[in-house]
């Protein structure tokens, strides 16, 4: 079954990290992703540009509005994603906790309806 792992940490405190911080990050978000592939489970998985950069689309009686910026304001953002093959949740949840992201923020797993 394929599971969703969403990752939301404070972009805030991301953006304030030293370029040491950043790059040492960036190292295990690639160790993650080598892990993930080479194990064959990963089927997809990017990451986001900053919130500020995004629009929100809405229709209401026939109308669309689009305003910037995520639908709501959070203390965790969404900044990427990784979509795996996993026998059960409790695979993908162990999948879920080696992302470096879920240790100052978290990552949701959910299962992904797929269809033909």
């Amino acid at each position: 079954m394929q599971y969703a792992l969403l990752i939301y940490t404070n972009e805030a405190e991301d953006m304030n990290r030293s370029p040491e911080e950043q790059e040492a990050n960036m190292a295990e978000y690639y160790a993650f992703t080598n892990e993930v592939r080479q194990a064959g489970k990963l089927l997809a998985g990017e990451a986001l540009h900053p919130t500020h950069t995004a629009k929100t689309v809405s229709i209401r009686d026939g109308k669309t509005s689009v305003v910037d910026g995520p639908f709501a304001e959070t203390k965790e953002q969404f900044g990427g994603y990784y979509v795996v093959d996993a026998d059960s949740i409790e695979e993908a949840v162990q999948w879920a906790a080696k992302i470096p992201g879920a240790r100052e923020g978290r990552v949701e797993v959910r299962p992904v309806w797929v269809f033909e």
